[in-house]
């Protein structure tokens, strides 16, 4: 196993304790285990691109990584009272939306790549701010409300980047059935 795989399941590992910490309300120690995942995100692509050491096991456990790593986060933070459920049932409907999406165009016979976009890239930067704001903010005696314009941005870049997934999926769609090769005509 080369670093930026074990970069990547290190942060798969460090989502339980995380939520181990929400839970008991030690909000210093779970600010401090997300940090240390959001740069594990950082550092493991970084690494791999530099080192040359990209792998079907990175691309596979990487998206799913982050994906296990923000919703447990906006599930978690919402059902403690840190972040609005809307916010967390945006963020985690988007990342629904676009893993569907990816299965349809997969099942229509169309090549899937997990590429992100500039727009979802910017999503997830924003929602990583979010959390550890969400996290932070109480540790200095402020309450979620103070962030409430933070919220509302995430809320409308989420969407938006979720409706550009959604569009540029549709998009790369064949227009007829049978266009293109189904997953039965797969050789």
């Amino acid at each position: 196993m080369n670093l930026p795989n074990a970069l990547t399941l290190l942060r798969i590992l460090l989502v339980p304790v995380f939520l181990i910490a929400v839970i008991y309300r030690a909000l210093g120690v779970a600010f401090v285990l997300f940090t240390v995942a959001a740069l594990t995100d950082l550092l493991d692509g970084y690494l791999a691109r530099r080192l040359g050491q990209k792998t079907f096991l990175g691309a596979f456990l990487d998206p799913v990584a982050d994906k296990l790593l923000m919703t447990v986060s906006f599930v978690s933070l919402a059902v403690v009272g840190l972040l609005p459920p809307w916010l967390a049932v945006l963020a985690v409907a988007k990342d629904l939306f676009v893993s569907i999406g990816m299965a349809v165009l997969y099942f229509s016979g169309q090549q899937v790549a997990a590429l992100p976009t500039l727009w979802g890239k910017q999503t997830t930067f924003l929602q990583v701010i979010v959390v550890a704001l969400a996290l932070l903010f109480p540790l200095s005696g402020r309450g979620p409300e103070s962030l409430w314009w933070l919220f509302v941005l995430a809320g409308g870049v989420t969407i938006f980047s979720g409706m550009h997934y959604i569009f540029t999926g549709i998009r790369s769609l064949p227009q007829e059935p049978g266009a293109d090769a189904g997953p039965t005509e797969r050789s």
